[in-house]
Order: structure tokens, then sequence, then C-alpha cells
């Protein structure tokens, strides 16, 4: 089996080398420069070295050398594969040390194939006998200090143009990026005007149920436009955060519904009763697509509290508290301590507009479990999907 040296700093190149000669029945050592590749060498000559130019310690130009002039290497085949900037005088050098060939990188792995060949068949017919006119020792070092200085200087051309061509490239990418900063800032401005005007026009909505209410004489029709108002209201309430908040994309839940509760008890405000809020709600960052529903649910349920739960007490308490829970998602409970429920009521098949906006929103727009407990006041209990709170 024909053993094969590969020499080269790039181990890429030194992989897709082996991958082709392993597999078509050669033998392969592999060195990452000229000095690692003599020891390997001295140590088990090589039929052929195939090596770079380029490289870190010693390079190609040295490790052909010092394997052509020595009595126990120099019957190996040597091969230039390289992509160091051909110049005719280097080919030259090359040649009057004893290269075989000199190859520019890249190259079809047929056509290597078929020049490892052929140089193989020329050391077969006698090619290892012949004798090689070597420069003298003064001249090759000084043209391989020229060869060298060309490369270094051809290297460092190519270099500076990659360097000219990143630079472009970084400012390119600095234009873009100011660019697309104030994109953004823009649609941040036009989306909190967006909500601004909203919640706007929610409020004068809100405005023309109060006016044309009061021209109610029918009790319960000025009870039903005041509904309607209150959950016109929460929806704009929601709109009013975003608008104020620095994330147009979610809103805290713990800002989120301590401010809803706490409006909606200045709205019922009564004489009557004094109406005390309890929160117990972590800082739960939640997307849109929960805040707005969940504000008409919250509504209701506090609402039905202010309005039917504390009748005839002095005080009463709502209290509202909501987690994360890792096997049940997110947990709203919302109750009051108030009278609670007549024992032969059952809220889940009440027909009235608020459960059934709570029931709706709950079971089928978020997906989530309602409960509902009367045995002290009245307790909601909200359980929703997991995936409507932002991580």
């Amino acid at each position: 089996m024909k053993k094969i040296l590969l020499v080269d700093d790039k181990p890429e190149n030194l992989y897709l080398l082996e991958t082709l000669l392993t597999h078509n029945g050669f033998a392969v050592e592999k060195a990452s420069n000229g000095e690692e590749a003599l020891e390997l060498a001295r140590k088990n000559t090589p039929d052929m070295i195939v090596a770079d130019v380029l490289m870190p310690v010693m390079d190609g130009f040295e490790l052909c050398h010092k394997v052509k002039t020595d009595p126990l290497m120099n019957k190996a085949a040597f091969i230039f594969y390289t992509a160091s900037y051909l110049d005719k005088r280097d080919e030259e050098l090359a040649l009057s040390l004893g290269v075989d060939r000199y190859l520019l990188k890249p190259q079809d792995p047929d056509v290597l194939l078929k020049v490892f060949n052929e140089v193989f068949d020329e050391y077969q017919e006698g090619k290892e006998d012949s004798v090689i006119p070597f420069p003298r020792e003064k001249d090759y070092l000084r043209e391989h200090n020229e060869s060298l200085v060309r490369m270094l200087e051809k290297k460092i051309e190519q270099l500076n143009k990659t360097r000219l061509g990143l630079e472009v490239e970084v400012q390119v990418r600095k234009r873009t990026a100011e660019e697309l900063k104030a994109s953004l800032v823009e649609k941040d401005i036009l989306l909190k005007e967006l909500y601004h005007r909203t919640k706007n026009n929610l409020q004068v909505i809100v405005g023309l149920f109060d006016i044309q209410s009061r021209k109610m004489a029918d009790k319960s029709i000025e009870t039903v436009f005041k509904e309607m108002s209150n959950r016109i209201y929460s929806m704009s309430m929601v709109h009013d955060l975003l608008y104020r908040t620095n994330n147009l994309s979610e809103l805290k839940l713990d800002l989120f519904l301590s401010k809803l509760a706490t409006q909606l008890i200045a709205l019922y405000e009564t004489d009557r009763t004094e109406v005390s809020l309890e929160l117990g709600i972590a800082s739960i960052p939640v997307n849109l697509q929960l805040t707005v529903p969940l504000s008409l649910v919250i509504n209701e349920i506090i609402s039905n509290s202010l309005t039917y739960a504390f009748s005839g007490q002095a005080k009463g308490q709502i209290t509202i508290k909501a987690r994360r829970d890792g096997e049940n998602g997110l947990v709203l409970i919302i109750g009051d301590d108030g009278a609670g429920l007549e024992s032969n009521y059952s809220p889940l098949k009440s027909d009235s507009l608020g459960m059934h906006i709570i029931r709706t929103i709950v079971e089928n727009q978020l997906s989530g479990e309602l409960r509902i407990d009367s045995t002290e006041g009245l307790v909601y209990t909200l359980i929703l999907p997991d995936m409507l709170a932002v991580d």
C-alpha cells in the first residue's frame, strides 16, 4: 500500500485529502507543519509527500529542501498542493528543489488522483535514480527568502482587500442597523398612537352610553347601559396601559389586574359599603391575546360582586390572586366575602349575559377551565393555558 504524508496547517484541507486518499487505497499520515512532517518522515519514510507552501514553524520549501538533501528520504516523491500565489519564480525554485508537481488549490478529486498516480508511475520507471541539480546553498537561501517575501506580500495584499471589503460590509450593516432601529422607533410611535386613539374612541363610546343612560326613565335599561359602559371601559383601560408601557407586546399581570380592579371599585363606589381590595398577584408578563378578553372576564366578576355581594354590609373585600402553576398553567382566583349565592342557584347554568360572557371567554376563547365556589362568599377560579403568558 502506497504511503502518503499530507502536510497542511489547515485541518479542513487535511481532512478532505485524507478522505479522498484513504477511500482510494492509500495509507495516510498527517502533519500540520514542515517540522512535524520531517519528524514523521524520518521515522517512517513515505512514498510521497503532499505539502502546502506557506505554513508556520517550517514552510514547504524548507521541508522539500531537507527531504531531498537527506539520503534516507530523498526517494520520496514530493508535490506542492497550495493556494499560495503562484509566481513563475516560485515554481522554478520548487522544481529546482526536486518538487514533482506544483498544484494550485482547489483541484477536482479525479485530477488529484490522476496526478498522484502519474508521479508514482514516474518513480517506478526510475525517476528516483535521476540526479537532481540542487541549487547552491547560498543561491537556495536567497531564492527561498525572495519567494517567501513575494508570497507574504501577496498575502498582505489579499488581506488588505479582505479588510477593505469587511470595512465596507461593516458600514453597510451599521447603516442597515440604524435604519432598522429608526424603523422600530417609528413603528413603536405609530403603535402607541394606535393604542391611544383606540382608548380615546372607546372612552367616547363610554361617554355616549353614560349620556344616553341618564335619559332613560326605565332603571333596568339604565343598568344595561351602565354594564355595557363598564365592559367597554375595561377594554379601553388595557389600551391605555399599553400606551403607557415601554413594551408594546405584553403587560405585567400584577399591574394590569390591580389597576383594572381599582378602577372598577371606583366606578361602583357607594356610601353604603366600604370595599377593600386584597391582591396577591405574581408579576407575570402576559401577551395581548390574554389581556383584552381577560379584562372583560374580570369586569363581569367584580361588577357582580360590587352590585350584589355586599348588600346590607358596611364593609366588603374583593380578593384577586394569580400565580403560575407548573401543572395547571396560569391560575387566577377572584372572590369576595359577601353574601354568596342562594343554595338553589347554579351560576354555571345561568343564562345571564354576564355569566355567558365569562364562560364563553374562559372556556372557548382562552381554552381554560372555570370553577365557582360559594362556600364562603363567591370565589371564581380560572385555570388558563400557560402559553398565554410570556416566558
